[in-house]
């Protein structure tokens, strides 16, 4: 059992911190510009669920999955977690995305998914590159929505 995190290095956006938060959060737009996370549906109150439907890279299918809202902090802290599949020691997913502010401006974001339990590891060596090199689309296309709405 073991714990492993796929994470990618702050990307700064020129665009003010609260634009960079309006955008991650107004969940009914993802299929506008998100390339990971083609749609989710939440009325967004921790404690609930939130429904995300990403998009796998194979074919056109979308995968649904079901997460419980976890942290909801404006402008700076969003996570979520899977809800408990069996036991906890099992698998559990825990995923945060941080935007912080650099000056009035400019803000970066980073995010992470946390994988514990006994199957973390196994999934973590089959997934670890997808989700990484998802994050890296999302995080980009999450500074030229910003970028172009803060204009």
């Amino acid at each position: 059992m073991g714990t492993h995190t796929i994470s990618i290095v702050p990307v700064t956006i020129n665009a003010p911190a609260k634009k960079v938060w309006d955008v991650l959060t107004d969940i009914d737009r993802y299929s506008e510009w998100n390339p990971f996370t083609i749609k989710a549906r939440s009325i967004m109150k921790v404690g609930e669920p939130i429904t995300l439907y990403i998009a796998t890279g194979r074919g056109g299918k979308v995968m649904k999955q079901e997460f419980v809202l976890e942290t909801i902090e404006p402008p700076s802290v969003l996570a979520w977690r899977l809800p408990k599949i069996i036991h906890s020691k099992v698998f559990n997913a825990y995923r945060v995305q941080v935007v912080a502010p650099v000056d009035d401006n400019r803000c970066t974001y980073t995010t992470s998914d946390t994988f514990e339990g006994w199957l973390a590891g196994k999934i973590f060596r089959s997934q670890h590159q997808w989700i990484q090199n998802n994050f890296l689309a999302l995080a980009s296309a999450l500074k030229a929505r910003a970028e172009q709405q803060a204009k």
